[in-house]
């Protein structure tokens, strides 16, 4: 059987002045943007992202958000092999890989199965939900009245890092140069390490979205892979680094994304959402669920239920 690469993300999208929490308006931006038919790209040219046969499933007594996220594209070919030689066949084959998603509505974790080797990553889902997102709000508060208006979303969708992944990034290095933390506004996280809960309440005194720290020529590779683990979800960690020949590389928060493989002798379908979860529920980053998640989870039962039914 041939394997696919399974990433772990977090959700985190909060909304306004005071960030609420992205349950807070699943019901009027999340799911109609998700099912609103939304394409980014320009018209008339490839590729062209957008999200398919969305969903809201119960699985395993949890309410997940699924559905494909596809790359429409098309692949120019110039020669192929005729009769053993070359010849000048110029063509444009269309092609569309995909990977398909699920998002845990109790904990704003999610997953990401990607069907091919082409198919969208994370970063590139979370462009797509950003601009789509916005494009939603915008024609939406266009017909609505001045004290109605929908509020800004604020969207950080980041891998997920864990130890292993880390610390094989890290076999390679020689010396770190500089480690940076981006934080941002948390989907009702309350961060478990000092640094990331001091960060967030200096960040709410001074009335800020976004901040950053800077450490510069860590020595300790153990301590560097500690602060990355203990940060997952909660910031995103940047490295420039450099290797015995003094060759300087930038290492971005997604070299360290939490992923597995997961076995399928075939392409991926809607039908294949509980093994994906049962796979991906063997691992914590994907189960943790802070106390106030759990209770906005249950605040928000009914409209996602009723959501269900559409």
């Amino acid at each position: 059987m041939s394997d696919k690469n399974m990433h772990y993300a977090n959700f985190n999208i909060t909304y306004g002045e005071h960030d609420d929490p992205m349950l807070c308006h699943f019901e009027d931006m999340i799911f109609p943007a998700f099912t609103s038919g939304f394409h980014r790209g320009k018209e008339g040219e490839y590729p062209l992202f957008y999200f398919d046969e969305i969903q809201i499933k119960e699985i395993n007594g949890e309410y997940v958000l699924c559905g494909n996220y596809i790359k429409d594209m098309q692949y120019k070919i110039n020669t192929t092999i005729q009769d053993g030689k070359l010849v000048s066949t110029p063509a444009n084959v269309p092609s569309a890989p995909y990977s398909r998603f699920i998002i845990f509505l109790k904990n704003h974790r999610m997953i990401l199965v990607r069907n091919e080797s082409q198919s969208p990553d994370i970063r590139s889902f979370q462009t797509t939900v950003k601009r789509m997102l916005s494009s939603f709000v915008s024609k939406e508060n266009a017909s609505r009245d001045k004290n109605n208006k929908l509020p800004i979303p604020h969207v950080n969708i980041i891998d997920l890092p864990m130890r292993q992944n880390i610390e094989k990034t890290l076999q390679t290095v020689h010396k770190i140069k500089s480690l940076k933390f981006r934080f941002f506004p948390l989907n009702n996280d309350i961060p478990s390490n000092f640094m990331a809960n001091a960060v967030k309440q200096e960040m709410q005194k001074v009335q800020s979205k976004h901040a950053g720290i800077h450490f510069t020529s860590p020595g300790s590779k153990k301590a560097v892979s500690d602060l990355i683990e203990e940060s997952a979800g909660l910031a995103e960690a940047t490295l420039e680094v450099s290797d015995r020949n003094g060759n300087k590389t930038k290492i971005k928060g997604n070299s360290f994304s939490a992923s597995k493989k997961i076995s399928f002798g075939r392409d991926i379908y809607s039908s294949d959402d509980e093994y994906i979860v049962d796979q991906a529920k063997q691992d914590d980053i994907i189960t943790h669920t802070s106390d106030d998640n759990k209770k906005l989870y249950q605040q928000f039962l009914g409209v996602i239920k009723k959501l269900m039914q559409k």
